[in-house]
């Protein structure tokens, strides 16, 4: 029994399950392991309801079975589904008489679902339906600024627009976000432009999918998570290559379970640029999340960007709102 423990605390702890009440050490326990494949020397797995097997040990640390998980790439809800493939082979959730802290982690880990925890982050960030206030200032090596207003409506997972309310020069201006499409309505130019993601309508780090951003378990799926004692790590991979960036790794706040730090990275693996949120604030009707979001790229060296949301609250919005012949309308929203 004490080489399966070993086994297990030498790596990252995924859970431990039974056929039924007892403590570690007694005849009858069963430990499933998440492991990266069959044998019993292989990987312990560094996520749990994600792992491409089960490894099913006796307690003499003998390996009884190894259990093919199919819900190795759901893209949501792979927890429940892991637990109830589990229990249909008679294992129960165990509650051990041993040292607390290796068993709280073995808990805890089980319980991270990287999927769910992402879409609880969304939600904590942003309504699902919103309008929101926020000033975007560019601030250039020399230390030259220009700041820009926004006043902006979302609308479930895809729909998005922003209005321009300064300065004077872009007053009356506005974007369109429909999905992976993106346009630009300017006042007595006629047809809207079609934009794309990565180019800028305000210039400097930030670029259009930035200001018009969906929920991020919209566009990535979650690869990998790790718990780094006061927050998660999260490895994300963009779901198409229409998205902005490939890759994200993002530092979320464990207790808040927002995010605190966000790098971008491009298929080649280069960081294109990285993304810092900061000041809570409470924005009342349970809105609480960062005011600040800073960005700086080895790109654009001695250029930084700040976004700064002073106003987000629930509003429901027609669809309508959100296509090409309302674009020049919005200001009717405020």
């Amino acid at each position: 029994m004490a080489n399966i423990y070993k086994k297990i605390l030498g790596g990252f702890v995924v859970f431990l399950l039974i056929a039924g009440p007892c403590v570690a050490g007694e005849v009858g326990c069963k430990i499933a392991v998440a492991s990266d494949n069959q044998a019993a020397t292989g990987q312990i797995s560094t996520v749990a309801a994600r792992a491409k097997y089960f490894l099913i040990f006796d307690n003499d640390g003998q390996l009884l079975e190894s259990v093919t998980n199919p819900y190795a790439d759901t893209r949501g809800g792979a927890g429940p589904s892991t637990v109830a493939l589990l229990a249909g082979k008679k294992m129960f959730l165990m509650k051990i008489l041993v040292p607390t802290f290796v068993f709280c982690q073995a808990a805890l880990a089980f319980a991270l679902d990287g999927d769910a925890i992402l879409q609880k982050v969304d939600r904590n960030m942003q309504p699902e339906t919103y309008e929101m206030y926020r000033k975007l200032i560019n601030i250039e090596p020399d230390g030259t600024k220009k700041e820009f207003v926004l006043y902006t409506v979302k609308k479930g997972q895809d729909k998005m627009v922003a209005l321009f309310l300064a300065p004077a020069s872009e007053k009356g201006r506005s974007t369109l976000r429909l999905g992976d499409n993106m346009w630009l309505y300017i006042p007595n130019v006629g047809k809207p432009l079609r934009i794309t993601s990565l180019q800028s309508v305000v210039g400097g780090v930030f670029n259009n999918s930035d200001i018009l951003r969906l929920d991020y378990s919209v566009e990535y799926n979650v690869q990998q998570i790790a718990d780094n004692g006061e927050s998660y790590q999260l490895e994300l991979k963009a779901k198409s290559s229409s998205v902005a960036y490939d890759r994200l790794q993002i530092q979320v706040d464990k207790e808040l379970l927002l995010p605190t730090t966000i790098e971008c990275y491009a298929v080649s693996g280069m960081l294109i640029k990285t993304l810092h949120y900061s000041k809570i604030k409470d924005f009342g009707d349970g809105i609480s999340r960062p005011s600040v979001l800073e960005t700086d790229s080895p790109l654009n060296k001695g250029y930084k960007s700040v976004m700064v949301f002073a106003k987000v609250q629930k509003k429901e919005l027609a669809d309508e709102v959100f296509s090409l012949n309302y674009l020049s309308r919005i200001d009717e929203l405020r």
